[in-house]
């Protein structure tokens, strides 16, 4: 077994992949999104969200990580699903970019 570290590659990316699912949820549970896309970069993470008109500023960040902290917590499950197209749009249909 090869256990990776934030110093390889692969290993930064399998962080940032997952931070970006942590970001994701925090902003869908806390703020009501609709998550657009939120992928890992060569330098970090990001998740764009469609929130309609209500914009965030710095000042929301203390509260985004407190959203993503009891995820954290709560140790949300990470699973790779393998589905056919069906199944992707039943269980995405409440978001309207995922459709």
């Amino acid at each position: 077994m090869n256990i990776l570290t934030f110093e390889d590659p692969e290993g930064q990316m399998a962080f940032w992949h997952s931070s970006a699912h942590i970001l994701g949820g925090a902003l869908e549970i806390g703020y009501g999104v609709h998550l657009c896309y939120g992928p890992p970069t060569s330098e970090g993470f990001y998740y764009d969200a469609y929130s309609g008109s209500d914009k965030f500023a710095e000042s929301d960040y203390s509260s985004i990580e407190k959203f993503a902290e009891k995820m954290i917590k709560d140790k949300h499950k990470f699973e790779r699903l393998v589905l056919s197209k069906q199944e992707a749009l039943e269980l995405f249909a409440y978001n309207p970019f995922k459709i």
